[in-house]
């Protein structure tokens, strides 16, 4: 199978940022619930550089080494057998 996006990641940075969890509840996705940390609720500004990127292992011109910046908070989704834990972009 090929990958349809590669790329490197270089110069990341991350500061989290704790927040009022009633500004997330109506952004968590279906059948997941926002992860607390001892009741409180994060979320995390992420910046770094896109490095060689390719898209379907071909360079795109004007996207190939370029900054980006997310923002993200943290979910939970209880499953039959567990617990998962993902990211909200």
């Amino acid at each position: 199978m090929r990958n349809f996006l590669t790329a490197r990641w270089e110069d990341l940075i991350i500061a989290n940022y704790e927040v009022d969890k009633a500004i997330l509840a109506d952004r968590v996705p279906l059948s997941t619930s926002l992860n607390l940390e001892s009741g409180r609720c994060f979320v995390s500004l992420i910046g770094f550089m896109f490095r060689n990127t390719r898209v379907l292992a071909m360079p795109v011109p004007f996207h190939i080494n370029f900054e980006e910046v997310n923002l993200g908070f943290y979910v939970t989704r209880k499953t039959a057998n567990d617990v998962r834990r993902g990211v909200v972009l």
